[in-house]
């Protein structure tokens, strides 16, 4: 293998893959990428088994091959190196040479033959959509992703393809979020649960403008854009009947902004039990009091102004899971249904229905 890269592009695909390289793995060689040389191309691949990433790289390709370096020393070494053209040169037993300017570096690689083959599933149908629209479903649904191993079909989102539309739904059993879009193209109605990790990476490599491919095998989720592709596979397991969870019909509708009501709750929350940080919300005629309370440190409240003509109620939140419902939100008009003190809330945008936050309340 003897190739000139571009270090830029070079340093652009190797970001885009070394992270799913775990640091401690059990083969040797999973802490590595793949490089391989053919034609004017140099791929850049990398898996934990799980997950795996390829990228595709511009290069002049002297003589075709392959090799594995570490994927941490090797970022580590490209991100160092001046902006200009970078020689790669496989010599005897798994030697690599590399030059740039007047740098050169010589690295001990290990031979390709056991490094596990990343090849995605040949999928029945491939749904078709903008980058930022999914990068922006994966923010209003990724931070009710489950950390409880134990609760392993949580541990991940899971993808609804149904009626010409993409669901995106995540729960830990304490709130559950929503995202949801239409499809502009044909597509094969599709579940499959997307594991966290792989949602971290697919939001790390998205873009805004560009179009790209995602498509849900029997076990297997595949990302497709231009020089790239991602495959993951799916979590095994029953994701909890999501559409049983959200209320059908809330009798109090309250439109806020969402820069005040996150601002209220920030300041209110100061005062929160660090445990859980309940706020308790009371809702009188046309007003919305805040309060939290500390035995150890004291008591906050704050009152917003509100268009609200009903009885008298309080509810109490976790402030931490209200605010995350509100940080995917682009635009300031919010609607926080709700129905009573012991009953779930809803938070949505106040103008659009693509996205939707089921909060449990917590015991006052």
């Amino acid at each position: 293998m003897d190739v000139v890269l571009d270090r830029d592009a070079f340093l652009r695909g190797l970001q885009m893959v070394q992270n799913i390289v775990e640091p401690r793995q059990t083969l040797p060689i999973l802490a590595n990428v793949l490089l391989d040389a053919s034609e004017e191309t140099v791929t850049v691949t990398a898996t934990d088994l799980d997950v795996g990433a390829r990228v595709s790289i511009p290069a002049k390709v002297a003589t075709q091959g392959s090799i594995t370096l570490s994927a941490r020393k090797l970022g580590e070494i490209v991100k160092e190196l001046p902006a200009a053209a970078l020689a790669m040169r496989v010599g005897d037993n798994a030697g690599v040479s590399l030059r740039c300017g007047p740098v050169s570096y010589k690295l001990v690689g290990l031979a390709p033959d056991d490094f596990p083959p990343v090849v995605p599933a040949a999928p029945a149908s491939w749904i078709t959509l903008e980058a930022g629209t999914l990068r922006d479903m994966l923010a209003q649904t990724s931070f009710a992703v489950s950390h409880d191993e134990s609760r392993y079909a949580l541990n991940g989102i899971l993808f609804v393809v149904q009626d010409q539309e993409l669901r995106l739904v995540a729960t830990d059993g304490h709130r559950l979020a929503v995202a949801k879009t239409a499809l502009t193209h044909p597509a094969e109605n599709a579940t499959g649960i997307v594991p966290r990790k792989a949602v971290l990476e697919i939001t790390r490599v998205l873009g805004a403008g560009e179009e790209i491919r995602v498509a849900l095998t029997d076990n297997q989720f595949v990302l497709e854009m231009p020089n790239f592709v991602m495959t993951a596979r799916l979590i095994e397991g029953q994701f909890p009947n999501y559409e049983a969870v959200i209320p059908k019909a809330q009798s109090v509708r309250l439109n806020l902004g969402r820069a005040a009501l996150a601002s209220a709750l920030r300041r209110v929350a100061v005062m929160a039990e660090d445990r859980n940080k309940p706020v308790k919300l009371v809702l009188m005629p046309g007003g919305l009091r805040l309060t939290a309370s500390s035995q150890e440190l004291g008591e906050a409240e704050e009152v917003l102004e509100i268009d609200y003509a009903g009885a008298e109620f309080a509810i109490a939140f976790n402030s931490k899971y209200v605010l995350d419902a509100l940080a995917p939100l682009d635009k300031d008009d919010v609607m926080l249904e709700l129905k009573d003190g012991l009953s779930p809330g809803v938070v949505r945008s106040g103008s659009d229905e693509s996205y939707r936050c089921v909060i449990m309340p917590m015991r006052i």
